[in-house]
């Protein structure tokens, strides 16, 4: 190995310049900006409910329970498929996600002895939608 000194001038040496990047121009996707932008996610629900009274109450509250749950089912779902207000400074929707329809076991009130004879049915349907942000 040589010295320092006796090296040739003349020889080929790569010199390196660190050039200051231009931050202002370049689109901000550091880890910071992403922690800014968290999904957000909510349960859209309704009740669903089913009365029947009289001779055929029971009947009658299921029939009634059948048409309420479509109406109700289709409510959530447009609550759920809506974009959410709540996002965070400088973030952008990336994906929006609808999983369901999520229901609970229906319950029944039946009540032959009263006059007249009634009875309901009711249970919980609903959506869950996730939204995925980005920075903006």
């Amino acid at each position: 190995m040589g010295k320092r000194d006796e090296r040739r001038p003349d020889m080929d040496m790569k010199v390196r310049k660190r050039e200051k990047r231009d931050r202002q121009g370049a689109p901000r996707r550091g880890i910071v900006d992403v922690l800014a932008c968290p999904p957000i996610s909510r349960f859209h629900y309704e009740l669903v409910v089913g009365n029947g009274i009289g001779e055929d109450a029971v009947e009658d509250a299921q029939e009634a329970f059948q048409r309420a749950w479509e109406m109700r089912r289709q409510k959530a779902f447009e609550a759920a498929s809506a974009h959410p207000d709540g996002l965070g400074r400088d973030c952008d929707i990336a994906e929006h996600r609808v999983i369901g329809p999520f229901s609970s076991t229906p319950d029944w009130r039946i009540d032959l002895q009263a006059d007249p004879p009634a009875a309901m049915t009711w249970c919980w349907v609903g959506y869950q939608s996730i939204t995925f942000c980005r920075p903006a």
